[in-house]
């Protein structure tokens, strides 16, 4: 039972910062883009994020990373949430199992847009690059640049940790309904 509650104080001491980090990132972003003369100067040169200079593409990788953390704490919630069932012992329940493939799922979707949104990056950041130096890059040579840049370790784990919540949801699942039999017998 120490172990689950240790697990229990980590996940919400992780969940509660990861809020404060997007309160505090959004409170930033509302200042820099309604009040910008506020800031000190170090940080006025962030303003120039909102001007014509960028195009919508700019905007893309920065907005699926937003989208992709907001999904992160949702995801530590039902896990938050699986861990509270633990402490009461109640593995069997189906509330447990469908937190942990709802947190399973998001995981897998955050790790394979972030390899999908940085596949379509790098390949706009080479074109970019090719465009400046006007050469043609050797393919091989362009391609393993491409797919060194898209695929990350963080997206792997994330992926690998979706499957594992995924697996031990069909485990808790598959108990439960043995545990229902199991009752029905005796």
């Amino acid at each position: 039972m120490k172990t689950i509650q240790i697990l229990r104080t980590l996940i919400n001491l992780l969940f509660y910062t990861l809020i404060a980090i997007f309160a505090l990132g959004f409170a930033f972003g509302v200042i820099l883009l309604f009040f910008p003369e506020i800031l000190p100067s170090p940080y006025n040169a962030y303003t120039m994020l909102f001007s014509s200079f960028f195009t919508w593409k700019m905007y893309l990788m920065p907005s699926i990373a937003i989208i992709n953390y907001v999904l992160l704490i949702l995801a530590i919630f039902f896990l938050k949430k699986s861990v509270s069932s633990f402490l009461k012992s109640d593995f069997y329940s189906e509330r447990v199992t469908k937190n942990l493939q709802k947190g399973g799922s998001l995981f897998i979707f955050i790790g394979v847009s972030t390899i999908t949104i940085q596949f379509f990056s790098a390949i706009y950041i080479q074109n970019i690059a090719n465009d400046m130096i006007g050469g043609q890059y050797n393919f091989l040579i362009r391609w393993s640049n491409i797919l060194a840049a898209a695929i990350d370790l963080k997206s792997i784990i994330a992926i690998i940790i979706g499957l594992f919540f995924l697996l031990f949801s069909k485990i808790f699942e598959n108990s439960r309904v043995l545990k229902q039999e199991n009752d029905l017998t005796i």
